[in-house]
C-alpha cells in the first residue's frame, strides 16, 4: 500500500479528487445565494414579500397621525424602561411596542422611522415565522439576526414574541424547552432579551388557551384552570399531542415582565390592521390629559415604503 501511495499515479489522482472536492465545494457555495438569502430559502422571501405588501393598512397621513400622538408624550420608551419606571411613571409617557410577527423587514424600517423622529420600542421577535429558520429548531436564520442586530443597534429592544406552547403542541415537546432553547439563541449572540409577550397564534383560540401562561405571573383571563391539559389532535394524521400547564416563575427564564401584564394602563393596538379604539378619540384624551399609555403597532400593516395601502372598513 505505501509503494501504491507512493506511485506517480496514485499521487496524480490523489491530487485530481482534491481538485475536484474544491470545485465541487465552490460550486454549492456559488448556488448558495441563487437559492438562499441569509439562510432563508429564496422563493420564500420572495413569495412572503408580495403577499405582506397587499396587507398594508395604514398609509403616510396614519403614520403623521401617530408620530403626532407620540410627539404629545414627554417620553416615548421600551416597554422594558417602562416596566423598570412603573413604581414612579412620570405624567406623560407612552410605551411603544412592535409585535413583528410575519414582517420581519418592515420592523426594521419602522425602526429606522422612529429612530430618525427621536422614539425607541420595543421589537418582539417571533420565533416560529417563517424568517426566523429553516425547520422548526437550530439557530436563528443570518436574515433575522442581521435584522434583529440593526433594530438593536438604532436604540430599540429586543424582546420575546412568546409561541411556545403553540410551537410545542405542533412539534410534540416541552414548551419549556423551547422557550429556552430561544431565548439561549438570542442571547448568544448579544441580545440581552428580558421581556416577553404572549404571541395570539390561531392554535389559541382553537383550543382555548394563551401563550403566557407558562408563568405564574400571568393567570388565564379567562379564569380557567391553569394547570389544565391542552390537547391538539392533527387534523390531517388524527396525530395527538398535549401541553399540561405547570407555571413558573418568570425569573427561572430571566424574563422581567409580560407586555400584557403590566397593571391597570391605558392601550391602544392595530391588531388586524385597524386600532382596537377610535384613534382620534385617544389621541385628543392624550393630549388633554397624559399619562402612561401603552401603543402596539403591527409592521405588518403599515405601508413605509410607499406601497398601495387598503384601510380596513371601520378603521377608526
Amino acid at each position: 500500500m505505501d509503494a501504491l501511495r507512493r506511485s506517480p499515479v496514485w499521487r496524480l489522482g490523489r491530487a485530481a479528487r482534491q481538485v475536484g472536492r474544491r470545485l465541487r465545494h465552490r460550486a454549492a457555495r456559488a448556488v448558495e445565494p441563487l437559492r438562499r438569502v441569509d439562510g432563508i430559502d429564496r422563493n420564500v422571501l420572495l413569495e412572503a414579500r408580495e403577499n405582506l405588501r397587499r396587507k398594508r393598512a395604514f398609509g403616510p397621513a396614519d403614520l403623521d397621525r401617530l408620530e403626532a400622538l407620540l410627539v404629545s408624550a414627554g417620553e416615548v420608551v421600551p416597554v422594558r424602561e417602562a416596566w423598570e419606571r412603573r413604581d414612579a411613571l412620570p405624567g406623560r409617557l407612552i410605551a411603544l411596542r412592535h409585535d413583528m410577527d410575519h414582517d420581519v423587514e418592515n420592523s426594521v424600517r419602522f425602526a429606522e422611522w422612529e429612530a430618525a423622529h427621536g422614539f425607541r420600542s420595543t421589537y418582539e421577535v417571533l420565533h416560529t415565522d417563517w424568517y426566523y429558520r429553516r425547520g422548526s429548531r437550530g439557530r436563528p436564520s443570518r436574515f433575522v439576526l442581521r435584522a434583529l442586530d440593526r433594530i438593536a443597534g438604532l436604540g430599540h429592544e429586543i424582546a420575546l414574541h412568546n409561541n411556545a406552547i403553540t410551537a410545542a403542541l405542533l412539534q410534540d415537546r416541552d414548551p419549556f424547552e423551547i422557550l429556552e432553547e430561544e431565548l439561549a439563541h438570542l442571547r448568544r449572540h448579544g441580545h440581552t432579551i428580558v421581556g416577553t409577550v404572549a404571541h395570539g397564534d390561531p392554535l389559541c383560540r382553537e383550543l382555548g388557551f394563551n401563550n403566557s401562561e407558562l408563568f405564574l405571573e400571568c393567570p388565564d383571563p379567562a379564569g380557567r384552570d391553569p394547570r389544565r391539559e391542552i390537547v391538539r389532535i392533527d387534523p390531517a394524521t388524527g396525530r395527538r399531542t398535549a401541553v399540561r400547564l405547570a407555571p413558573v416563575p418568570m425569573a427561572q427564564f430571566g424574563l422581567t415582565h409580560e407586555a400584557m401584564v403590566f397593571g391597570n394602563v391605558d392601550y391602544l393596538s392595530d391588531t388586524g390592521g385597524r386600532w382596537h379604539r377610535p384613534f382620534d378619540a385617544v389621541a385628543s384624551a392624550y393630549a388633554r390629559e397624559g399619562g402612561f399609555l401603552q401603543i402596539l403597532a403591527h409592521p405588518v400593516w403599515w405601508a413605509l415604503e410607499g406601497e398601495p395601502h387598503t384601510p380596513r372598513t371601520s378603521q377608526a
